[in-house]
């Protein structure tokens, strides 16, 4: 089907319909707050932008920044140097857990889309830049999104003050001695949580979307990462991206996608495209149930599952 403004107005309608399903990440005391019955969709397609829904409300990237660290990493790494403190396998545990650190066999975290992989990616960068970490997140981050963006310090505090399970995880990565005993944990993990509270729209989502779709350069010309990077990231975000659920979201959707607890999904494909989602209402997995929904129903009418 030829792709119109129509299809997004039904997806959203669809999505309308799980408004009431699911709960936001009350585990973290600012996302408590937020109004669960927003919701929007946005699409790049042939370079313009397309929106419905509540597209502009800015609401915290959570566990999509992830995808822009690694990013980060790989331009200071190769990905067989990052390999060696984070590995690339699917994570069977939820994003946050704890035995999935203690039982991994290489006793790394499984993958940098998780908590316990992204800290670490926090940490690695932290050597490369130290006091301007975030500055430099930030500016990439702005890079992707398409716009100069900021974080939100209330919920940045908020995940400080609740971080009991973040905290353990660090730890935990210290007595493996999968990180030095020198790592300045407060400072990785402050950045870590302000990283989390960047505030993007769906619209900026989409536009994170097109850059990845498009080998990484974005709707102005500008290279944001390079082809194989992009390479990468799609392919990790088809087997990570959605935590424990990426095999099911993957029959069920059918594309490359990262997901946060802020309610965010944004997708990626091949075919210089973006596509996002916002309902902040998530499943147990940690996924926007009314997100999932709608990029279901969008799949199967637009074809665009890649397998």
């Amino acid at each position: 089907m030829i792709f119109t403004e129509e299809v997004l107005e039904e997806a959203l309608n669809i999505g309308r319909k799980y408004l009431h399903e699911g709960a936001v990440a009350n585990y973290i005391p600012e996302l408590a707050k937020v109004d669960p019955n927003k919701i929007a969709i946005s699409k790049i397609e042939d370079g313009d932008l397309y929106s419905v829904g509540d597209s502009k409300v800015k609401y915290s990237i959570q566990s999509i920044v992830k995808v822009i660290l690694y990013a980060l990493a790989m331009k200071n790494y190769r990905v067989s140097e990052l390999k060696r403190y984070v590995g690339v396998r699917p994570s069977a545990k939820p994003f946050n857990s704890v035995i999935e650190l203690e039982l991994s066999e290489k006793r790394i975290p499984v993958n940098p889309f998780i908590n316990a992989g992204a800290i670490i990616i926090v940490a690695i960068l932290y050597n490369v830049y130290r006091e301007k970490t975030f500055d430099v997140i930030l500016e990439k981050a702005g890079e992707f999104l398409g716009e100069e963006v900021d974080y939100s310090r209330k919920i940045a505090q908020s995940e400080k003050e609740s971080s009991f399970t973040n905290r353990t995880l660090i730890y935990l990565m210290l007595a493996k001695e999968i990180l030095p005993s020198d790592t300045k944990v407060e400072e990785v993990l402050d950045t870590y949580f302000k990283a989390c509270s960047i505030l993007v729209s769906t619209e900026n989502l989409a536009h994170m979307s097109y850059v990845i779709s498009n080998n990484g350069v974005d709707l102005k010309g500008r290279e944001i990462i390079t082809k194989k990077e992009s390479e990468v990231l799609r392919a990790l975000m088809a087997t990570c991206g959605t935590y424990d659920y990426s095999g099911d979201f993957a029959i069920r959707v059918g594309l490359p996608a990262k997901s946060g607890v802020g309610g965010g999904i944004v997708t990626a494909s091949r075919n210089k495209t973006g596509l996002a989602v916002y309902a902040p209402r998530l499943d147990k997995h940690g996924n926007s149930y009314s997100g999932v929904r709608m990029l279901e129903y969008l799949s199967e009418k637009l074809d665009l599952s890649i397998y």
